[in-house]
């Protein structure tokens, strides 16, 4: 190779190795910041006093701002002073304030500036409660935040993230994000250094509860308890990490640990006037885990305790679940009639102030108190009323999950159109400031042109292999919607979208099909004996037996909660009785064995044919067959459980007997307008 050539190979090197190092030097430059600003700010969070004295202390840190101050710290006052807007409830002037924010961290192009500015529209949604809308947003903060190098900022916007996606039980991406906070924090030493590693342990132990690592949570609340201690700061953490630690101890079980961990937080809250709220949750729970292991009297008086220190801090509403709890306790002791009074006295007034997803656990408790007073007919119309909220509550989170997954879908495409046109951007700057440094060395362009070339095909290469990838993961998605997480049947949006097409195709061939919907007897008797945990492995266990039992043609689903239904395709009539014995057979003939404790199991069911007496969809579709069989399930469940009933036939013109069958089963059985079959189950010991 001729010498002049090796000349022009050996500059093109060293120009572009010249250029990689100053890349590499400026990604590790940490943007500018105001020490004396930032030293304000973290004194503000070391030491926040009264609302009024914050707001003074954040109105003259933002009146001293000037254009010379570093964008970084202005971004942070802001973002500081949008969030107190916020709290103190004026949204439009938190939102005012956002958006300055936002328009000077765009102009600025520092990544942490955007980043946090993206970080202060979420945490603004989810004031408002606003949770679907900030889950969107997420990216708008991720993508910047891969080229941020403030620490601060990393930590804030990682334990954020996470955030969002615990409320939305993704658990496993909350802890991704919880540990590279965890990683900002120790790239720091500072005043806040050790406040915020505490809090990252105590978080990452709520996360493992959540997923049911218990041992991990353990162990993270010991490590955060002995680090507050060792560096003097239980006054701000000690209860927090206590609670959480008595919290982990219930829900896997170990009561009495539980119970000794809540008596250390009573004796640590009582006569604490600030903590009076935290003190009440305690003796709360302390009453819940008595409740649960039968000691009564003792949960009677924690909750008195506990309902004279909320009516002190006048707080009706957590007097009325107490009082709701201690009517609970009378009916336990025997004393039915004051304990349901009392119960149907708070009943009432949370049906017009609860959400209907928290008031339909109520009416579950509710109608238990009511079997155990022997109501049934009481509590049939109560466990109706809880089903029809349990149906409504299903279709609302439904449509905002359809709702939600759309505007994920949206927001990725999105996100990932906006990165690769930064990045041909970033290129297409790149290649015009070295033509402008070497346009005396025309070969030299020309190579870089090809090298431009190179990586544009490449980066087209990673953009295509991304979409695949996304399509892929949207396939994925699409299977998941339709089946149950825990047990892996088929859940109730699957089936109706079945039944739905079934019905519009308004298929011309006579086929019999049939349903069988169950209930797991006790179930919540079994949640607060063995745990959630054995529920789950009760649920799983039913699961397995029911598709055992069933045809590889029928679908079994699990409808919610612990109801299951079995849809019967080209079923007999006749079979239908012994078909359900079949069913009754395989769920209660063994228990399920979990942790050591062997845990008896029944279901009771209701069984129709579809279309019920030869009736077409026009006159009766397959919703209404199907809550002929709800109807029947709960008269099985009003009559002793472990027993299937069957609608078996109509006995007079259906026109007449319409409007009693849609509201009176039993009268209907009565009167002999339909025909019905008793099962029972297998006899338990």
């Amino acid at each position: 190779m001729p010498r002049s050539l090796y000349k022009v190979f050996f500059c093109i090197a060293f120009a572009v190795a010249v250029i990689q190092l100053s890349s590499a030097v400026m990604a590790q430059e940490l943007p500018a910041v105001d020490p004396v600003v930032e030293s304000r700010l973290d004194e503000l969070l070391n030491n926040a006093g009264g609302a009024e004295e914050v707001a003074a202390e954040l109105q003259t840190i933002t009146d001293n701002l000037t254009d010379t101050t570093p964008i970084m710290s202005q971004v942070r006052t802001l973002t500081y002073l949008s969030m107190y807007k916020a709290y103190a409830g004026k949204v439009e002037e938190a939102y005012a304030i956002h958006s300055r924010v936002s328009r000077l961290a765009d102009a600025s192009g520092i990544p942490d500036a955007i980043a946090e500015a993206a970080a202060n529209h979420i945490e603004l949604k989810l004031l408002e409660r606003k949770l679907t809308e900030a889950y969107t947003l997420l990216n708008e903060a991720i993508l910047p935040l891969q080229d941020a190098t403030l620490p601060r900022v990393r930590y804030y916007i990682h334990n954020l993230v996470a955030r969002v996606y615990s409320n939305k039980n993704q658990y496993e991406r909350a802890l991704e994000h919880l540990i590279q906070a965890a990683d900002a924090v120790d790239e720091t030493d500072d005043s806040r250094t050790h406040i915020r590693r505490i809090h990252i342990k105590l978080r990452i132990a709520q996360l493992q509860t959540q997923l049911k690592n218990y041992d991990e949570a353990i162990r993270h609340t010991d490590e955060a308890l002995a680090l507050a201690e060792s560096l003097q700061l239980t006054d701000i953490f000690y209860g927090e990490i206590l609670l959480q630690k008595a919290i982990t101890e219930t829900d896997r079980g170990n009561y009495d640990d539980a119970l000794a961990v809540y008596q250390q937080l009573e004796n640590y809250f009582a006569g604490d006037e600030e903590n009076g709220d935290l003190y009440g949750i305690v003796l709360n729970n302390m009453a819940d885990l008595d409740i649960r292991t039968g000691r009564y009297n003792e949960a009677e008086e924690l909750l008195n305790r506990a309902l004279a220190l909320a009516q002190e801090h006048e707080d009706p509403v957590s007097a009325e679940l107490i009082q709701f709890n201690l009517g609970f306790v009378d009916v336990h002791q025997g004393e039915h009639e004051q304990g349901l009074s009392t119960m149907k006295t708070a009943v009432d007034r949370f049906r017009d102030t609860w959400i209907d997803s928290e008031f339909e656990g109520v009416l579950g408790e509710y109608a238990e108190a009511l079997g155990m007073a022997g109501q049934y007919q009481q509590q049939a119309r109560i466990l109706l009323e809880q089903r029809d909220l349990r149906d409504k509550v299903f279709s609302l989170e439904l449509q905002k999950n359809l709702t939600e997954l759309q505007s994920l879908y949206d927001n990725k495409d999105k996100a990932q159109q906006i990165k690769l046109l930064q990045q041909q951007n970033d290129l297409k700057q790149q290649l015009l400031k070295n033509e402008e440094q070497r346009q005396l060395i025309l070969t030299l362009l020309v190579i870089l042109a090809a090298i431009a070339g190179v990586l544009v095909y490449f980066l087209y290469r990673a953009a295509r292999k991304s979409n695949l990838k996304l399509k892929d993961a949207n396939a994925r998605l699409a299977d998941q919607s339709i089946r149950d997480p825990l047990t892996g049947l088929l859940n109730r949006r699957a089936i109706q979208q079945e039944l739905e097409r079934q019905k519009k195709e308004a298929r011309q061939t006579k086929r019999e099909d049939a349903m069988i919907l169950l209930d797991v007897d006790y179930f919540k008797r079994i949640n607060d004996h063995y745990g959630h945990t054995a529920g789950d492995a009760v649920l799983m266990e039913i699961s397995r037996r029911l598709v055992e039992v069933s045809r590889d043609s029928d679908k079994v689903v699990r409808w919610g909660g612990e109801e299951f239904l079995i849809y019967l395709s080209d079923a007999e009539h006749d079979a239908m009785p012994r078909l359900t014995q079949r069913v009754l057979d395989v769920i209660g003939s063994q228990p399920v064995s979990h942790d050591g404790h062997t845990i008896p199991i029944t279901a009771t069911a209701g069984f129709i044919s579809f279309p019920f007496a030869d009736l077409d969809n026009n006159e009766m579709d397959w919703e209404e067959t199907l809550q002929l069989a709800d109807m029947a399930l709960y008269a099985g469940k009003v009559y002793g459980r472990n027993q299937a009933w069957g609608v078996m036939e109509l006995n007079e013109p259906f026109e007449k007997a319409r409007k009693r069958l849609e509201t009176d089963l039993p009268g209907a059985i009565s009167e002999n307008i339909i025909s019905v079959t008793v099962i029972h189950g297998p006899a338990q010991e």
